[in-house]
Order: C-alpha cells, then structure tokens, then sequence
C-alpha cells in the first residue's frame, strides 16, 4: 500500500499493518492530520490514534511520545499553504532520513 493511499478514518480505526505503517507513513499521516486539524488538535489526535494502533499491534515497547511530538512539531513548522504531500516530502527528507535538522 503506497502511504497516499493510507487515510485518517483507517488510522483511527487501526487498520494498518505493521509492514504497511513504515515511518514514511507516521509522517505522511502526521502531515495529513496536521493539515485536517490544525497543529494543536492534530498533535494530540494522531498521538491518540497511534496510541490505540501500537497497542493494537503489540508495539507500544517502540512508542516515543517525545518523538511523536517532535516530528508532529516539525511537521507543523514546515508546512507551507497550499502544498501537497510530493513537494513536502521533497522539501523535508531530513525527516524521512534519520535525524531532522533544526527549522
């Protein structure tokens, strides 16, 4: 599954699998809440939901709320209007990488 294929309401219902829910993917759906719901309200709704989908997969030994939030911060402060997933992922692959670098 290509991660634009990947949607909020099949996040929120933890229907992806753990060969499918790549980092790509954390960020693509931190973007992707980001830009539905504001950086606030999407922060803490992607952190819940990607609470319920590690549980759900036996994962939450590898949950970092300090790196959920990092990256969801990052996201948020790159961001720009009106650009889509290609031309961020293109603008930001520090984060798909490793380590991001400061903004």
């Amino acid at each position: 599954m290509k991660v634009t294929e990947m949607s909020i309401a099949m996040f929120e219902a933890s229907a992806l699998s753990e060969e499918a829910f790549t980092h790509e993917a954390h960020v693509y759906m931190g973007w992707l809440y980001i830009r539905e719901f504001g950086a606030d309200e999407g922060l803490l709704r992607f952190d819940a939901a990607l609470r319920r989908l590690v549980k759900v997969l036996g994962a939450e030994s590898i949950y970092s709320a300090m790196t959920t939030w990092l990256f969801m911060k990052l996201i948020a402060a790159r961001m720009q209007p009106g650009q889509g997933w290609t031309e961020f992922r293109q603008d930001n692959g520090d984060l798909f990488e490793g380590r991001p670098k400061k903004s």
